[in-house]
């Protein structure tokens, strides 16, 4: 050991005190100390031992050793009595005492019996654990005709005193050598036991969270400073552990291995979770360690962990300079979309397959004070049911087969502080919908298969090609979550409402194959004749097969029917459709003619966002002609 030990002796005869000190002189780093006492005073040397740090361990025989241990926190050695210490006695004996009495402390002496035999004696054995059991058991020898008492100092004061024969049994050198080195290894394994209390203290205390350590009796263990400060220092460690710290019915849970749900619990202006775990050992239970933990930091660090997952893809690639529009109507839903993104309302954005609802969504996300949050998109319907929820919400550890055993934070989490977009939000179950209207009322959610509540701060954007409103008056739908979605409400025209705009994104589609001197007009006439029944989607898509082929192939040998073809659009179906045209009355001719014209021109450029050219191809005539027509009185 590299550590000076202090080691003191309390003997009540000389001769072993001896053998301390001479056995300890020869063993290095033992600071020896030795003390004599009556067995009366023992305990009281003892203590002064300990109080004035003389000793680390305290070496002692049989019940002298006993009582002193009861008395004192440091380490207590018992120096055994060897069957050879008793053959000494024995030996001593006048050969003409056939009989008696050996009073020893609590266990036999190994070979008693043996050595009674070899010499030819009767030998009693009687063991004592107080004062009282050693004058009974001398009393009980006298009575057996016994004269003879062998035993430690205070059995043979009592034999004297009855008018007995005593004799001393004194421990031997092997006895106290045995003891001197199981003291050194229990100070050994003491101090590395203190070593590891130490370090774990200082890892507790540590911790931005309170720690408690109580064993099976409720006396605290381990109390770090952050849980002596929420218990406003009314604890110390080897205290008992009141109500406040845990109830009789948790305890009462821990006790028979039953999970405590965690709670909401106020410390001052503080409100902290609380847990409690039970420890078992080999099936016994061992205690319960408690753990209070600050909501505002639970909160900070899903934060940091949300924003760990924002870098890692959760980001708005779009904003409202991408959408691309000549369209008067959509310039009117981009400006009510802006307005929208400066509120934390939810919007319900509706609109057909491939409108962009997506991009209107990101736009506004990036357009909010929640930009620097995440975005995290889910389409609804390409989930199945029993795995959009626990996507949705996430799990706890072995929630279920297949689980991961650490657990999944949902997409819920892992928006907080930013936006949640539910694409095809008219497709989730009806279950679903009760989950997630409970969500948009409480601002927290459940882990699949948890018990703990969590949080969240989340604005909802969701998106639908149904009609939500005749779904919910059908029972399809719920029509309170309905209402909770459609606080703010966007209708995205489809592109055939705003055939101005096909030429618009046609250009900015072909523009990543073509170069801006390639003639693309040709085929203009045919997209504006199409209704684009996959919107945008559909237009990018026959654009993009557009432009690859026009890399291999000459767009000028393509006849009419093969780009059509080509575009995927060869069977063009347009809708009958009629105006309404006012005739004025009372006038000639040409001017009635000059007024018709001029309305099927106006009618014409505002179906082709004001696109003179489009128009004018629409109508079969030239540029000019149309634009005379247009401006004729």
């Amino acid at each position: 050991m590299g550590e000076v030990v202090k080691m003191a002796l309390i003997a009540t005869y000389p001769k072993v005190a001896r053998l301390f000190l001479q056995l300890t002189a020869e063993k290095p780093g033992i600071e020896a100390v030795s003390k004599y006492a009556s067995f009366e005073r023992a305990v009281e040397i003892a203590k002064e031992l300990e109080r004035t740090g003389q000793a680390d361990v305290i070496l002692s025989r049989g019940g002298t050793a006993a009582q002193i241990k009861n008395a004192v926190s440091i380490p207590v050695v018992f120096i055994p009595v060897t069957p050879f210490d008793v053959i000494k006695i024995i030996h001593q004996l006048d050969p003409a005492i056939k009989e008696a009495a050996f009073i020893h402390y609590r266990k036999n002496v190994l070979g008693i019996q043996e050595i009674a035999r070899m010499y030819q004696i009767r030998i009693e054995e009687y063991s004592f654990v107080n004062y009282l059991d050693i004058e009974n058991a001398v009393k009980d020898a006298k009575s057996k005709g016994i004269r003879t008492i062998i035993g430690g100092e205070v059995a043979v004061r009592v034999a004297k005193n009855m008018g007995m024969e005593g004799y001393q049994i004194s421990a031997g050198k092997q006895g106290v050598d045995s003891a001197i080195e199981e003291a050194l290894h229990m100070l050994d394994e003491k101090r590395k036991e203190q070593k590891k209390a130490l370090q774990m203290k200082t890892a507790y205390d540590s911790l931005k969270e309170g720690i408690i350590v109580m064993d099976e009796e409720d006396r605290i263990v381990i109390l770090n400073p952050i849980a002596a400060k929420l218990l406003k220092n009314q604890y110390k460690t080897g205290d008992r552990a009141g109500e406040d710290v845990i109830s009789k019915e948790y305890r009462d849970f821990c006790q028979k291995g039953r999970d405590v749900p965690v709670y909401l619990k106020q410390f001052g202006k503080a409100v902290y979770t609380v847990a409690h775990f039970p420890v078992f050992k080999d099936g016994r239970f061992m205690g319960i360690v408690s753990r209070m933990e600050d909501v505002t930091k639970i909160q900070e660090m899903e934060q940091k962990t949300r924003k760990e997952l924002h870098f890692k893809g959760f980001v708005a690639k779009y904003c409202f300079e991408d959408i691309i529009t000549e369209d008067s109507s959509m310039k009117k839903v981009v400006t009510r979309a802006r307005v929208y993104s400066r509120t934390d309302s939810s919007v319900l954005i509706q609109g057909e397959s491939g409108t962009g609802k997506e991009l209107l969504a990101q736009s506004i996300h990036n357009g909010s004070l929640r930009r620097e949050g995440p975005f995290v998109a889910v389409n609804c319907a390409a989930i199945p049911e029993n795995l959009l929820e626990s996507e949705l919400f996430g799990y706890e550890a072995g929630a279920f087969t297949g689980a991961r055993k650490e657990g999944k934070a949902g997409l819920f989490e892992m928006a907080h502080r930013g936006t949640l977009f539910l694409d095809e939000i008219g497709e989730i179950s009806k279950n679903l919908q009760t989950r997630l209207l409970r969500v948009l009322q409480e601002k927290e959610i459940m882990r699949v298969g948890g018990n703990r509540i969590i949080p969240v701060d989340v604005r909802i954007i969701s998106a639908t090609n149904q009609d939500l409103k005749a779904l919910a008056k059908e029972g399809e739908f719920r029509e309170d979550l309905y209402y909770r979605l459609n606080v703010l409400e966007i209708k995205i025209p489809p592109l055939r409402e705003r055939r101005g705009d096909i030429g618009v994104l046609a250009r900015k589609f072909l523009s990543d194959y073509l170069s801006p001197s390639e003639e693309i007009e040709g085929i203009l006439s045919l997209l504006s004749a199409y209704d684009w029944p996959g919107n945008i989607r559909e237009l990018e898509n026959a654009m993009e097969r557009y432009g690859v082929l026009s890399a291999v192939l000459d767009p000028e040998s393509f006849r009419q029917e093969e780009i059509g073809e080509i575009l995927g659009i060869s069977e063009v179906k347009r809708e009958e459709k009629t105006m309404e045209l006012a005739i004025p009355a009372g006038e000639g001719w040409n001017e009635i003619m000059c007024s018709v014209e001029r309305q099927i021109a106006r009618h014409y450029l505002e179906e082709f966002g004001n696109n003179q050219e489009m128009a004018a191809k629409a109508l079969g005539i030239g540029r000019t002609t149309f634009w005379r027509k247009l401006k004729e009185n």
